[in-house]
């Protein structure tokens, strides 16, 4: 008992202090306190940067130039009612002194075009030339003006037709506008195109005739900016066009392609094949299929000769469908007679020509005792032609 007490008394001598007077904050020192580690907080979630809304502006220039400033701007402002006319956003321009020391201007103005708004018109302009090249002029006119109206028989726009020289021969081409089938989108770009057509030994010739161009494309529905004539590589002139179109970011959609049918059939003469082959632009055109142009070709010692036709051009998911195909039914019979197997060739096409399946080219293959034959034929999508107007 005796060394409890003196342990008790011990323990109060020595804590006497820490109840003897109250604790104030200042003589607590800092070293002193046990520190408890918190656990860590979450960190906030990254804030995206704040992107203010803009609206891209770009300019509209122009090679003109005036000798004065105020012959410069009354231009200005008839070229800003012409791209206002187009369907396009204009901001206002400025003249601007060249460094010729002339003055030009620059015009600003949205490349965008929201959709529902007044658009300018989505539409191709391309140029088809067959390859072929004529040894008489005369046959190639003759061949061009059948191509124009077989194009324009097929609701296709026709801006020109010319004859060009394709070395010692003659070659034609003919410039045609096709519909652009965008996909919907929730607005489209402005592409500002030229075009260039003609042949005119004087630059007087073609400023007359720019006037005509003009007209062409009015009455295809395409805004034309401004026309002008160049001089060609050859030292000739042609007219330019300015035009505006609409396009968006997935590419251009043309409402039809043109494809070629190459025919296996063989003739010993040219006059032959060409026969032939403005017999089959009747077989073309009389399954609903347009036929544009037919060609000659040699074939080793013989001729044998080719058609392009239109195809229009179905979009879908993933991919597109032409709106007609040239199929090869190929016999799997055999005969002992060349005869018997062209017999057998005209039951057989007589038979697809009754089911609605176009026949456009036919063959008799083989060696005695083993001849087949082959059969071409058009095949079919519905589709309806879409108008050509812009």
């Amino acid at each position: 008992m005796k060394n409890f007490a003196l342990s008790l008394l011990s323990f109060f001598i020595v804590s006497t202090p820490a109840f003897a007077r109250n604790l104030k904050l200042e003589d607590v020192k800092p070293a002193a306190i046990n520190r408890t580690e918190a656990p860590a907080l979450s960190k906030p979630a990254p804030v995206n940067p704040v992107i203010a809304p803009g609206t891209a502006i770009a300019n509209y220039t122009t090679d003109e130039e005036f000798s004065f400033e105020s012959q410069a701007r009354p231009a200005m402002e008839e070229r800003i009612s012409v791209l206002k006319a187009a369907g396009i956003t204009t901001l206002g321009g400025r003249v601007i002194e060249t460094p010729g020391r002339n003055y030009s201007f620059v015009i600003d103005y949205l490349p965008t075009v929201k959709n529902g708004a007044t658009l300018p018109p989505a539409v191709i302009i391309d140029a088809y030339k067959n390859g072929a090249a004529y040894w008489r002029e005369s046959d190639a006119r003759d061949a061009m003006n059948s191509c124009a109206a077989n194009l324009k028989n097929a609701r296709v726009f026709v801006l020109s037709a010319y004859l060009y020289d394709a070395g010692s021969d003659t070659a034609f081409a003919v410039d045609y506008a096709v519909k652009n089938l965008l996909r919907v989108t929730p607005e489209y770009n402005v592409a500002f195109n030229n075009y260039q057509g003609g042949k005119f030994t004087f630059e007087s010739e073609a400023e007359k005739n720019i006037g005509a161009y003009a007209a062409l494309f009015k009455a295809a529905g395409i805004p034309v900016i401004r026309g002008k004539a160049v001089q060609r590589s050859d030292g000739d002139y042609s007219v330019r066009l300015e035009y505006v179109v609409r396009t968006n970011k997935y590419g251009a959609r043309p409402q039809f392609s043109i494809t070629r049918y190459a025919s296996q059939e063989l003739f010993t003469f040219e006059t032959e094949a060409l026969k032939a082959s403005k017999e089959r632009l009747g077989v073309f055109s009389g399954a609903g299929v347009p036929p544009v142009s037919n060609l000659v070709r040699p074939e080793g010692r013989d001729y044998s000769f080719s058609i392009d036709f239109i195809v229009y051009n179905i979009y879908q998911q993933g991919g597109v469908i032409p709106s007609a195909a040239i199929q090869t039914y190929q016999a799997q019979e055999t005969f002992t007679f060349d005869s018997e197997a062209k017999t057998a060739m005209e039951d057989k096409a007589a038979a697809f020509n009754a089911a609605g399946l176009a026949v456009i080219g036919s063959r008799v293959t083989g060696d005695l005792g083993s001849y087949t034959y082959a059969i071409d034929y058009l095949t079919k999508a519905q589709v309806a032609p879409v108008p050509h107007n812009f």
